[in-house]
Protein backbone atom coordinates (compact mmCIF):
# COMPACT_ATOMS: atom_id res chain seq x y z
CA UNK A 1 0.00 0.00 0.00
CA UNK A 2 2.82 2.31 0.92
CA UNK A 3 4.47 1.67 -2.45
CA UNK A 4 1.30 2.62 -4.23
CA UNK A 5 1.13 5.91 -2.35
CA UNK A 6 4.77 6.65 -3.14
CA UNK A 7 4.24 5.96 -6.83
CA UNK A 8 1.12 8.13 -6.80
CA UNK A 9 3.01 10.96 -5.12
CA UNK A 10 5.80 10.67 -7.64
CA UNK A 11 3.31 10.68 -10.50
CA UNK A 12 1.53 13.71 -9.09
CA UNK A 13 4.86 15.46 -8.68
CA UNK A 14 5.76 14.73 -12.27
CA UNK A 15 2.42 16.12 -13.42
CA UNK A 16 2.88 19.26 -11.34
CA UNK A 17 6.40 19.76 -12.58
CA UNK A 18 5.31 19.11 -16.15
CA UNK A 19 2.45 21.57 -15.78
CA UNK A 20 4.78 24.17 -14.31
CA UNK A 21 7.21 23.66 -17.18
CA UNK A 22 4.35 23.92 -19.67
CA UNK A 23 3.18 27.15 -18.05
CA UNK A 24 6.68 28.60 -18.26
CA UNK A 25 7.08 27.52 -21.89
CA UNK A 26 3.69 28.88 -22.90
CA UNK A 27 4.33 32.14 -21.09
CA UNK A 28 7.65 32.49 -22.93
CA UNK A 29 6.35 31.52 -26.37
CA UNK A 30 2.58 31.78 -26.82
CA UNK A 31 1.42 34.30 -24.23
CA UNK A 32 3.98 36.99 -25.01
CA UNK A 33 3.88 40.51 -26.47
CA UNK A 34 5.78 39.18 -29.50
CA UNK A 35 3.27 36.40 -30.08
CA UNK A 36 0.40 38.89 -29.72
CA UNK A 37 1.85 41.26 -32.33
CA UNK A 38 2.75 38.34 -34.59
CA UNK A 39 -0.90 37.28 -34.54
CA UNK A 40 -1.99 40.78 -35.50
CA UNK A 41 0.46 40.99 -38.42
CA UNK A 42 -0.52 37.48 -39.52
CA UNK A 43 -4.15 38.67 -39.72
CA UNK A 44 -3.02 41.55 -41.93
CA UNK A 45 -0.97 39.21 -44.12
CA UNK A 46 -3.96 36.92 -44.74
CA UNK A 47 -6.26 39.93 -45.37
CA UNK A 48 -8.48 39.23 -42.37
CA UNK A 49 -9.69 42.67 -41.21
CA UNK A 50 -12.13 41.27 -38.64
CA UNK A 51 -9.37 39.44 -36.76
CA UNK A 52 -6.98 42.38 -37.03
CA UNK A 53 -9.59 44.84 -35.74
CA UNK A 54 -10.45 42.59 -32.81
CA UNK A 55 -6.80 42.62 -31.77
CA UNK A 56 -6.37 46.33 -32.53
CA UNK A 57 -8.84 47.31 -29.83
CA UNK A 58 -10.91 50.53 -29.67
CA UNK A 59 -10.66 52.87 -32.66
CA UNK A 60 -8.85 56.18 -32.02
CA UNK A 61 -11.95 58.28 -32.80
CA UNK A 62 -15.57 57.38 -33.37
CA UNK A 63 -15.92 59.97 -36.15
CA UNK A 64 -13.36 58.25 -38.39
CA UNK A 65 -14.48 56.30 -41.45
CA UNK A 66 -13.54 52.65 -41.90
CA UNK A 67 -13.66 52.15 -45.68
CA UNK A 68 -9.85 51.79 -45.86
CA UNK A 69 -9.99 48.80 -43.49
CA UNK A 70 -11.49 46.49 -46.13
CA UNK A 71 -9.74 43.29 -47.14
CA UNK A 72 -9.30 44.39 -50.77
CA UNK A 73 -7.36 47.47 -49.67
CA UNK A 74 -5.07 45.68 -47.21
CA UNK A 75 -1.45 45.46 -48.35
CA UNK A 76 0.21 42.27 -49.50
CA UNK A 77 2.67 41.58 -46.68
CA UNK A 78 5.18 39.23 -48.26
CA UNK A 79 7.38 38.54 -45.22
CA UNK A 80 7.90 39.82 -41.68
CA UNK A 81 9.84 39.31 -38.46
CA UNK A 82 8.74 40.30 -34.95
CA UNK A 83 10.93 40.92 -31.90
CA UNK A 84 10.71 42.66 -28.55
CA UNK A 85 13.32 45.36 -28.06
CA UNK A 86 12.54 46.65 -24.56
CA UNK A 87 10.13 47.17 -21.67
CA UNK A 88 9.45 50.15 -19.43
CA UNK A 89 6.83 50.43 -16.70
CA UNK A 90 4.98 47.42 -18.05
CA UNK A 91 4.88 48.67 -21.65
CA UNK A 92 6.73 46.41 -24.08
CA UNK A 93 8.23 47.70 -27.31
CA UNK A 94 7.75 45.26 -30.19
CA UNK A 95 9.32 45.88 -33.59
CA UNK A 96 8.04 44.43 -36.87
CA UNK A 97 10.27 44.44 -39.93
CA UNK A 98 8.40 43.55 -43.09
CA UNK A 99 8.14 43.69 -46.83
CA UNK A 100 4.77 44.90 -48.13
CA UNK A 101 3.79 45.64 -51.73
CA UNK A 102 7.45 45.47 -52.71
CA UNK A 103 8.58 47.95 -50.03
CA UNK A 104 10.66 47.24 -46.94
CA UNK A 105 9.46 48.79 -43.70
CA UNK A 106 9.78 48.84 -39.93
CA UNK A 107 6.96 49.48 -37.47
CA UNK A 108 7.19 49.83 -33.69
CA UNK A 109 4.25 48.91 -31.45
CA UNK A 110 3.65 49.45 -27.73
CA UNK A 111 2.03 46.47 -25.95
CA UNK A 112 0.80 46.21 -22.36
CA UNK A 113 -0.76 43.55 -20.12
CA UNK A 114 -4.53 43.19 -20.60
CA UNK A 115 -5.37 40.44 -18.13
CA UNK A 116 -4.84 36.72 -17.82
CA UNK A 117 -6.23 33.28 -18.55
CA UNK A 118 -6.77 31.11 -15.45
CA UNK A 119 -4.67 33.62 -13.57
CA UNK A 120 -1.44 32.18 -14.98
CA UNK A 121 -1.37 32.99 -18.70
CA UNK A 122 -1.07 36.74 -19.44
CA UNK A 123 -3.05 38.35 -22.24
CA UNK A 124 -1.89 41.45 -24.11
CA UNK A 125 -3.23 44.51 -25.82
CA UNK A 126 -1.90 47.44 -27.81
CA UNK A 127 -1.04 50.28 -25.45
CA UNK A 128 -1.52 52.61 -28.44
CA UNK A 129 -3.87 51.79 -31.29
CA UNK A 130 -2.13 50.29 -34.35
CA UNK A 131 -4.65 52.06 -36.59
CA UNK A 132 -3.32 55.07 -38.47
CA UNK A 133 -5.44 58.12 -39.21
CA UNK A 134 -5.40 59.59 -42.71
CA UNK A 135 -6.83 63.05 -43.34
CA UNK A 136 -8.09 62.73 -46.91
CA UNK A 137 -9.50 65.46 -49.15
CA UNK A 138 -10.82 64.78 -52.64
CA UNK A 139 -10.74 67.95 -54.72
CA UNK A 140 -13.14 68.55 -57.64
CA UNK A 141 -14.70 65.08 -57.40
CA UNK A 142 -16.33 62.75 -54.90
CA UNK A 143 -14.86 59.38 -55.79
CA UNK A 144 -11.30 58.17 -55.40
CA UNK A 145 -9.36 54.91 -55.51
CA UNK A 146 -7.41 53.27 -52.71
CA UNK A 147 -5.19 50.42 -53.92
CA UNK A 148 -7.42 50.24 -56.96
CA UNK A 149 -10.69 50.03 -55.00
CA UNK A 150 -13.26 52.71 -55.92
CA UNK A 151 -14.59 54.65 -52.91
CA UNK A 152 -16.77 57.75 -52.52
CA UNK A 153 -15.93 60.57 -50.12
CA UNK A 154 -18.74 62.18 -48.08
CA UNK A 155 -18.22 65.48 -49.91
CA UNK A 156 -15.86 67.06 -52.39
CA UNK A 157 -13.25 69.42 -50.99
CA UNK A 158 -13.90 68.44 -47.35
CA UNK A 159 -11.19 66.83 -45.22
CA UNK A 160 -12.33 63.47 -43.82
CA UNK A 161 -10.56 61.20 -41.34
CA UNK A 162 -10.09 57.58 -42.42
CA UNK A 163 -8.63 54.72 -40.40
CA UNK A 164 -6.03 52.39 -41.91
CA UNK A 165 -4.00 49.41 -40.72
CA UNK A 166 -0.32 49.68 -39.93
CA UNK A 167 1.91 48.41 -41.28
CA UNK A 168 0.65 48.90 -44.80
CA UNK A 169 0.88 50.75 -48.10
CA UNK A 170 -2.04 52.55 -49.79
CA UNK A 171 -1.96 54.18 -53.22
CA UNK A 172 -4.57 56.94 -53.62
CA UNK A 173 -5.74 58.38 -56.92
CA UNK A 174 -8.66 59.20 -59.17
CA UNK A 175 -9.45 58.04 -62.67
CA UNK A 176 -12.73 58.57 -64.47
CA UNK A 177 -13.76 59.25 -68.03
CA UNK A 178 -13.08 62.97 -67.84
CA UNK A 179 -10.91 63.46 -64.74
CA UNK A 180 -7.65 62.08 -63.38
CA UNK A 181 -5.37 62.59 -60.38
CA UNK A 182 -1.74 61.65 -59.92
CA UNK A 183 -1.26 58.59 -57.72
CA UNK A 184 -0.05 59.27 -54.17
CA UNK A 185 1.44 56.31 -52.31
CA UNK A 186 1.28 56.45 -48.51
CA UNK A 187 3.51 54.11 -46.50
CA UNK A 188 1.87 53.44 -43.13
CA UNK A 189 4.89 52.57 -41.03
CA UNK A 190 3.73 54.24 -37.81
CA UNK A 191 0.26 54.66 -36.32
CA UNK A 192 1.41 57.79 -34.54
CA UNK A 193 2.18 59.86 -37.63
CA UNK A 194 -0.61 62.07 -38.97
CA UNK A 195 -0.99 61.86 -42.72
CA UNK A 196 -2.63 64.48 -44.92
CA UNK A 197 -3.53 63.33 -48.43
CA UNK A 198 -5.17 65.40 -51.17
CA UNK A 199 -6.52 63.68 -54.25
CA UNK A 200 -6.66 66.53 -56.78
CA UNK A 201 -8.82 65.52 -59.73
CA UNK A 202 -7.89 67.45 -62.86
CA UNK A 203 -9.23 67.58 -66.38
CA UNK A 204 -7.82 64.88 -68.61
CA UNK A 205 -7.30 64.99 -72.38
CA UNK A 206 -10.77 63.54 -73.04
CA UNK A 207 -12.37 66.33 -70.99
CA UNK A 208 -10.45 69.01 -72.89
CA UNK A 209 -11.33 67.43 -76.25
CA UNK A 210 -15.02 67.20 -75.30
CA UNK A 211 -15.23 70.85 -74.25
CA UNK A 212 -13.22 71.98 -77.27
CA UNK A 213 -15.64 70.13 -79.56
CA UNK A 214 -18.70 71.70 -77.90
CA UNK A 215 -17.15 75.18 -78.06
CA UNK A 216 -16.39 74.73 -81.76
CA UNK A 217 -19.95 73.54 -82.41
CA UNK A 218 -21.32 76.59 -80.62
CA UNK A 219 -19.13 79.00 -82.60
CA UNK A 220 -19.91 77.23 -85.88
CA UNK A 221 -23.62 77.68 -85.13
CA UNK A 222 -22.95 81.37 -84.53
CA UNK A 223 -21.12 81.61 -87.85
CA UNK A 224 -24.04 79.99 -89.65
CA UNK A 225 -26.34 82.91 -88.83
CA UNK A 226 -26.61 85.28 -91.84
CA UNK A 227 -26.61 88.50 -89.84
CA UNK A 228 -24.11 91.14 -88.76
CA UNK A 229 -24.70 90.34 -85.08
CA UNK A 230 -25.41 86.62 -84.66
CA UNK A 231 -27.79 86.09 -81.72
CA UNK A 232 -26.24 84.79 -78.50
CA UNK A 233 -22.74 85.02 -79.92
CA UNK A 234 -19.55 86.82 -78.95
CA UNK A 235 -18.86 88.57 -82.26
CA UNK A 236 -20.54 91.01 -84.64
CA UNK A 237 -19.69 93.90 -86.95
CA UNK A 238 -21.06 97.45 -86.99
CA UNK A 239 -21.36 99.09 -90.46
CA UNK A 240 -21.93 102.74 -91.34
CA UNK A 241 -23.09 101.75 -94.85
CA UNK A 242 -25.86 99.40 -95.89
CA UNK A 243 -25.10 95.78 -96.72
CA UNK A 244 -26.45 93.86 -99.68
CA UNK A 245 -27.28 90.16 -99.45
CA UNK A 246 -26.49 87.98 -96.48
CA UNK A 247 -23.37 88.41 -94.36
CA UNK A 248 -21.22 85.27 -94.29
CA UNK A 249 -19.21 84.34 -91.18
CA UNK A 250 -16.44 81.84 -90.71
CA UNK A 251 -14.30 81.07 -87.66
CA UNK A 252 -10.67 81.46 -88.60
CA UNK A 253 -9.20 81.00 -85.10
CA UNK A 254 -10.98 79.02 -82.41
CA UNK A 255 -10.23 79.83 -78.75
CA UNK A 256 -7.50 77.76 -77.10
CA UNK A 257 -9.34 75.73 -74.45
CA UNK A 258 -8.18 75.34 -70.86
CA UNK A 259 -10.24 74.22 -67.87
CA UNK A 260 -10.24 75.47 -64.30
CA UNK A 261 -12.23 73.96 -61.42
CA UNK A 262 -14.59 76.03 -59.29
CA UNK A 263 -15.56 75.69 -55.64
CA UNK A 264 -18.85 74.12 -56.74
CA UNK A 265 -18.79 70.36 -57.25
CA UNK A 266 -19.18 69.35 -60.90
CA UNK A 267 -18.72 72.89 -62.26
CA UNK A 268 -15.66 74.01 -64.19
CA UNK A 269 -14.84 77.09 -66.24
CA UNK A 270 -13.11 77.93 -69.48
CA UNK A 271 -11.34 81.22 -68.66
CA UNK A 272 -12.02 84.04 -71.10
CA UNK A 273 -9.89 83.53 -74.17
CA UNK A 274 -9.66 85.00 -77.62
CA UNK A 275 -10.67 83.84 -81.08
CA UNK A 276 -11.17 85.35 -84.53
CA UNK A 277 -14.24 85.34 -86.76
CA UNK A 278 -14.13 86.46 -90.40
CA UNK A 279 -16.89 88.41 -92.13
CA UNK A 280 -17.59 88.59 -95.87
CA UNK A 281 -20.40 90.89 -97.00
CA UNK A 282 -21.32 93.20 -99.88
CA UNK A 283 -21.57 96.84 -98.76
CA UNK A 284 -23.48 99.60 -100.57
CA UNK A 285 -22.04 103.06 -100.14
CA UNK A 286 -24.52 105.60 -98.82
CA UNK A 287 -22.58 108.36 -100.57
CA UNK A 288 -22.64 107.12 -104.16
CA UNK A 289 -24.54 103.80 -104.15
CA UNK A 290 -21.52 101.80 -105.25
CA UNK A 291 -21.25 98.20 -104.02
CA UNK A 292 -18.00 96.73 -102.82
CA UNK A 293 -17.05 93.58 -100.96
CA UNK A 294 -16.01 93.80 -97.30
CA UNK A 295 -13.77 91.09 -95.99
CA UNK A 296 -12.54 91.57 -92.43
CA UNK A 297 -11.37 89.69 -89.35
CA UNK A 298 -13.33 90.29 -86.14
CA UNK A 299 -11.49 89.35 -82.93
CA UNK A 300 -13.61 88.28 -79.97
CA UNK A 301 -13.16 87.08 -76.40
CA UNK A 302 -15.36 84.60 -74.57
CA UNK A 303 -15.43 82.27 -71.56
CA UNK A 304 -17.63 79.31 -70.67
CA UNK A 305 -19.12 77.55 -67.67
CA UNK A 306 -18.87 73.77 -67.92
CA UNK A 307 -21.30 71.68 -65.88
CA UNK A 308 -21.28 67.91 -65.55
CA UNK A 309 -24.58 66.33 -66.64
CA UNK A 310 -23.28 62.77 -66.38
CA UNK A 311 -20.10 60.85 -65.80
CA UNK A 312 -19.03 61.35 -69.41
CA UNK A 313 -20.91 64.43 -70.61
CA UNK A 314 -21.02 68.13 -69.83
CA UNK A 315 -23.06 71.19 -70.70
CA UNK A 316 -21.07 74.19 -71.99
CA UNK A 317 -22.64 77.60 -71.40
CA UNK A 318 -21.09 80.72 -72.99
CA UNK A 319 -20.45 83.73 -70.78
CA UNK A 320 -21.26 86.73 -72.96
CA UNK A 321 -20.36 90.29 -72.05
Amino acid sequence: MRGVLIRAAIGAGIIIVGFAIAVVVLNQTVYTPVSFVRGYVAALARHDPAAALEMAGPVPTSSSRDELLGSRIMSDIESYTVEETGEHDGVHTVVVEYRADGRNGRTTFSVSRAGGVLGIFPTWQFAESPLAQIELTVQHARDFTANGVLLVAPAAGVQTTYLAFTPGVIAFGHESELLEAATQTVVLSSPRTDRIVTVDAEANAAFLDLVDSKVRDYLDDCASQPRLFPAGCPFGQQLTDRYVGDPAWTITAYPAISLAPTSEEGVWTVPATGGVAHLDVQVESIADGSIAPLSTDVPFTIGFVVTFIGAADVAVTPQLG
